[in-house]
């Protein structure tokens, strides 16, 4: 048995040493067939380095095999080498029978540097050369998919669908088309890609994918089924829990939302949104307490501290304690935030120090004059302060954002309030 073989057996047996010394004596006693066919192992296996020294040997040996050079291209993508890569690629001639493969890689190589223009023209040249190969319209579906241009991915996707059944596709095209249909909006269609894909097989990702599509549409017992059936499959799919928790929220079933916010928390206890949504849910369903800690205990952890303080802060003010506001606004670690100074304006309203209130409203004014809600809140103190005039003009903006608030209309027209 050679060393290339010894070094693969030891490493499927978990005998890391073993494959150490293998290795080492795979690199100068077995043959170049059997060191390269080594070296293509190890780097599908990610082992990199060693991968690098097997292909670096042999290119020594034989710097006219340019085989080598779309290998050593790979590796140095992989180690963000990119200057070495271009190396390599840019030396293989037009006239090489791997010029296509070398502008197959330089497609990827441009893909990293975020150029997907570049990539796609590489890509297109190869295809030129080699019109008949379906693997290359994948690497430019794939392309046009990493690139949020899903229109153009999913057109390629469909003739894809014609010429490779899905034994021969490395991916599974109906997957590709659904999400992509989802990304750009249309639910109903991706809904009947996606439940091809788990007809297919049923996968993590594809269960997860299609309850957040059926969410979408607003069918949210099948969402919640889906992520049920996620969360059964693998526990430890951190991405599960909140989706599952919210809808949850949303169908009014507060006990389990928070039931599974807190596996959530455990499973990810650095997931911000889950106190949140824990939080909100608890003080849904009266218990003030409860929904208090959740927030201080992330606050605790430093996770989105600022955020969450702020989450805090919103809660405080509904219980009117005006003076905790103030003093936890005042440790945001980001100062001058929009929404704090929102909050601590009707903080200072609160306490009837309108002045301060005056003050803060007109910070935040800055930022939230679009928002219809401040809008409203701002045009109503302005009013309370004697400021007909410029309350006035404030809610007749708001009413252009929401004109079907009739307590504002009647305001106005003096006939309410």
């Amino acid at each position: 048995m050679s060393n290339s073989k010894k070094m693969l057996e030891a490493l499927s047996n978990g005998d890391l040493i073993e494959a150490q010394v293998a290795f080492e004596k795979a690199l100068v006693e077995d043959l170049p067939e059997e060191r390269m066919q080594l070296a293509d192992n190890l780097f599908q296996l990610g082992f990199v380095e060693e991968s690098e020294k097997l292909y670096s040997k042999l290119f020594e040996e034989f710097p006219e095999e340019e085989t080598l050079k779309i290998s050593l291209a790979e590796i140095a993508i992989e180690n963000d080498e990119l200057e070495k890569a271009f190396s390599y690629l840019e030396s293989i001639e037009e006239t090489s029978d791997l010029y296509a493969q070398s502008l197959i890689t330089q497609a990827d190589l441009y893909q990293v540097l975020n150029i997907p223009e570049v990539s796609e023209r590489k890509l297109n040249q190869a295809k030129e050369i080699m019109p008949n190969e379906p693997l290359l319209d994948l690497s430019l579906a794939e392309l046009y998919f990493s690139s949020e241009d899903y229109v153009k991915a999913i057109a390629v996707y469909q003739e894809l669908k014609k010429v490779l059944s899905k034994e021969e596709s490395p991916i599974n095209l109906n997957e590709r088309i659904g999400v992509a249909l989802s990304r750009i909006g249309d639910f109903e269609e991706a809904v009947n890609y996606l439940e091809l894909s788990i007809e297919e097989e049923e996968t993590v990702e594809r269960a997860f994918q299609l309850a957040l599509t059926y969410y979408q549409l607003e069918q949210n017992e099948r969402a919640i089924e889906l992520l049920t059936q996620v969360r059964l499959m693998d526990e430890s799919f951190n991405q599960v829990y909140y989706p599952l928790a919210q809808i949850l929220h949303d169908e009014g079933r507060h006990e389990e939302a928070i039931e599974m916010a807190e596996e959530g928390i455990v499973q990810n206890p650095y997931e911000t949104s889950l106190y949140h949504l824990a939080s909100e849910t608890a003080y849904h369903l009266g218990d003030k307490d409860q929904a208090k800690q959740y927030l201080e205990e992330v606050i605790s952890l430093e996770v989105d501290a600022d955020l969450s303080k702020i989450r805090l802060a919103e809660l405080l003010l509904k219980e009117e304690e005006y003076d905790e506001v103030i003093t936890l606004i005042a440790t945001l670690e980001v100062k001058e935030q929009s929404f704090a100074e929102w909050i601590l304006a009707q903080a200072f309203n609160g306490l009837e120090e309108f002045d301060q209130a005056k003050k803060h409203y007109d910070q935040a004014k800055e930022t939230l004059i679009d928002d219809p809600e401040f809008v409203k809140d701002y045009a109503l103190f302005l009013r309370e302060e004697g400021n007909r005039e410029e309350s006035n003009r404030l809610l007749q903006m708001y009413l252009t954002m929401v004109p079907d608030d009739v307590e504002v209309a009647s305001l106005l027209d003096n006939e309410g309030w």
